[in-house]
């Protein structure tokens, strides 16, 4: 059993680790979250059965872990935003140029992130997993879902995530 943890550890840790790195933004963050869900394979059943139900079970466990991650972190930058607010009044950014630049792509990545996280689960899932590169079949088997449902999932997931990402935008 000790064997079979090891391979799967080697063969998909850098896997969930780019999933993870992908919904969290954060690449430490992102090693975290893979640790976990490996840590949680080492003591579950699924560890008995084919090696595409364990990378299946794997990515669920890793996009809920990283959801729940970056909720938790959004959760605690809007206490520390409001107590900031309370303190002192906003000022205007004084600095312009490339690190502009660098702060326009930051905040993006946050409007997508954040589209992405008002999507339902399953949708989201299957949105992420296949601009990740899964096939069908890969995406079906780690959302638990029939292959055929996975197009309809994806197109709904889209078209929310577009109607949530436009909504944000400033």
């Amino acid at each position: 059993m000790a064997d079979r943890f090891a391979d799967v550890f080697r063969r998909r840790y850098a896997e969930l680790v780019r999933l993870a790195a992908r919904i969290t933004g954060d690449a430490s963050e992102a090693e975290d979250v893979a640790q976990e869900a490996l840590t949680a394979l080492s003591t579950h059943e699924v560890l008995d059965r084919p090696d595409e139900e364990i990378a299946a079970w794997l990515r669920r466990v890793t996009i809920n872990a990283s959801f729940n991650r970056r909720r938790g972190r959004d959760r605690n930058n809007d206490r520390m935003q409001r107590s900031a607010a309370a303190e002192r009044p906003l000022r205007p950014v004084e600095r312009a140029g490339p690190q502009l630049a660098q702060v326009v792509r930051s905040e993006e990545r946050e409007l997508v992130r954040s589209a992405l996280a008002r999507l339902p689960e399953r949708q989201r899932m299957c949105v992420l997993l296949r601009h990740s590169g899964y096939r069908y079949a890969e995406i079906a088997a780690a959302v638990g879902i029939a292959e055929g449902s996975v197009g309809v999932l994806l197109s709904r997931g889209e078209h929310a995530f577009r109607r949530h990402y436009e909504e944000m935008q400033p």
